[in-house]
């Protein structure tokens, strides 16, 4: 019996069994099945039923299980009932989803069903002893053999297996999409001249490999995002940028190729008029720098810098790099917004261009910092720890010492307050003198009282004039920047806002500021006078930051 096309109830409990589903699932289908045809879900619109079956269809999230079953999951609903298979049979979309880890005969079946829609095709090629999780090349040549309907195309394993698929693939087709991952290293792998016909429409690319993938020019010609895996030289992936003109999202990924400012040309810049977002994710600043500077972005472009490390003993090896990027950073009017989540072994840090209510997503210029795994305490040979001990430096480094109007610190209670000394806090705070909005999560705000108290740190943030509560059970704050009469100068405010703060005209004497907390985070929904969604929070939040 062909996949999917078991009839009547007498097969269908074989077929479940075949196919592995769970008893519960087995058990259910023929109580649906003796529903009566007037039940509501029966009376559905065919081409709403269509919406939900493509719906259901969807391949997984990359975080979810990889090892799918040999069969596509959502087959059951064509068990359920005669309507609901007949609906499934004649939307075509719906079978043109190919995924990894399908068995051969399935595969078959859903290009066979899928006709005339177009097919996203995802394939992983190999031996014929891992078929389980690759596809035999022969196998995938006689699969895609004549095939023009390929609207996306992911084709991962080794380099001689892919190039293999590859060199098969000269009929013409309404690509839009094509992703190569090659597994294994070797020399620079050149496409074919005629690939897809020599005229595909691909708009998207996705290339990752051990050296550079290197397409046809007329290929490149209209691409519009390119995603970048590759460990390629400067110089080739300079050459392949100046090949496209209408490329409007590019992001480089953990390349470890070693760059130097001499590998490629600054002049002529190349010209990106339509680049909107240039992202690099790396372990250095290097590569950000080098690219920046040989394109040319219009105004208005997002540029992201994204760095992952483990421990520094400072930031004086990538001196020169954030050195060279202080024009840019200007360009954009300093990073303004300053953001800290996590602890010693693994945090984040951020900054970022824009005015107050600008979110890092949004931002002209995005900069990040990520740890994981990192040392807590100074290792003996190269002293190096944690880089949340160093970002005070940093923030002077990267202009955020005089810009940076918006603090926001989130953490976990528990690696907070274990291993973060109490200087931390104050090294990094006493550098940020022009904060005038602190945003505190609930936990951070307990770390941070237990700080001061430790050390009895001076007052720092002298032009802070609003200050957000952000408790554990809710997700937004919501702050009125009214006066609020503090019951004494003991508390954590004290410690943080010295006395000279600037206060309004009708503010009281000891006013600093009021902190409001709620769940609701819709403007619309409150009146001038905010409401109080938690009282206990904000008695709570007040009680530590000025009690006795």
């Amino acid at each position: 019996m062909i996949p999917g096309c078991g009839r009547g109830h007498s097969s269908q409990k074989a077929t479940w069994r075949g196919m592995g589903l769970p008893r519960w699932k087995r058990d259910l289908f023929p109580k649906l099945n003796a529903a009566t045809s007037v039940h509501p879900i029966h009376q559905l619109p065919v081409e709403l039923l269509q919406k939900i079956f493509t719906c259901l269809a969807e391949p997984r999230l990359p975080d979810h299980d990889p090892f799918l079953q040999i069969y596509p999951e959502w087959i059951a609903i064509t068990y359920v009932c005669r309507h609901w298979r007949a609906v499934a049979l004649n939307h075509h979309s719906l079978w043109g989803i190919i995924t990894p880890n399908l068995s051969l005969t399935w595969l078959k079946v859903l290009m066979a069903r899928s006709a005339p829609a177009q097919v996203d095709v995802e394939l992983r090629v190999g031996h014929v002893s891992l078929k389980r999780m690759c596809l035999c090349v022969d196998d995938a040549i006689a699969l895609l053999s004549g095939c023009t309907r390929m609207r996306s195309f992911r084709l991962l394993g080794s380099r001689g297996d892919v190039c293999a698929v590859l060199d098969t693939l000269r009929n013409t087709t309404s690509i839009h999409s094509l992703s190569l991952s090659l597994w294994e290293p070797g020399p620079p792998v050149f496409l074919p001249e005629d690939l897809f016909g020599g005229q595909a429409p691909i708009r998207h690319i996705h290339f990752t490999a051990d050296r550079c993938i290197v397409a046809p020019r007329w290929l490149l010609r209209g691409i519009t995002h390119f995603t970048s895996g590759e460990q390629i030289p400067l110089l080739d992936l300079v050459d392949a940028l100046r090949q496209m003109p209408a490329l409007v999202q590019f992001a480089l990924q953990h390349c470890r190729t070693h760059w130097e400012d001499i590998d490629a040309p600054r002049e002529p810049l190349i010209e990106m008029p339509h680049l909107r977002d240039f992202s690099v994710h790396a372990d250095s600043p290097r590569y950000f720098t080098l690219l920046n500077q040989r394109l040319a972005l219009p105004r208005g472009a997002k540029r992201r810098l994204e760095l992952r490390t483990l421990a520094v003993a400072g930031w004086q090896r990538w001196l020169r790099w954030f050195t060279a990027l202080l024009p840019t950073i200007e360009a954009a009017n300093g990073l303004q917004h300053v953001y800290l989540s996590g602890g010693a072994r693994e945090g984040t840090f951020r900054m970022w261009t824009g005015d107050m209510a600008t979110a890092y997503e949004d931002a002209e210029l995005f900069f990040e910092v990520y740890w994981y795994g990192s040392p807590a305490t100074s290792m003996d040979q190269q002293r190096l720890t944690s880089p949340i001990f160093h970002l005070g430096g940093l923030c002077d480094l990267l202009g955020a010492t005089k810009r940076g109007r918006r603090l926001v610190l989130e953490g976990d209670l528990a690696t907070t307050r274990s291993e973060l000394p109490a200087l931390c806090w104050w090294r990094l705070l006493e550098r940020l003198p022009a904060v005038e909005k602190l945003e505190l999560h609930a936990n951070v705000v307990k770390a941070l009282y237990a700080a001061w108290e430790e050390v009895g740190a001076p007052a720092v943030l002298p032009a802070l004039q609003q200050i957000q509560f952000v408790p554990a059970d809710a997700a937004m704050t919501i702050v009125e920047p009214r006066p609020f009469v503090a019951p004494t100068r003991k508390g954590i405010i004290s410690r943080i806002v010295p006395s000279k703060v600037a206060r309004s005209p009708n503010s009281p004497a000891n006013a600093i500021v009021s902190v409001v907390p709620s769940s609701n985070g819709t403007d619309d929904a409150l009146p001038s006078a905010v409401r109080i969604h938690d009282e206990r929070s904000l008695e709570g939040l007040i009680t530590l930051l000025h009690r006795t």
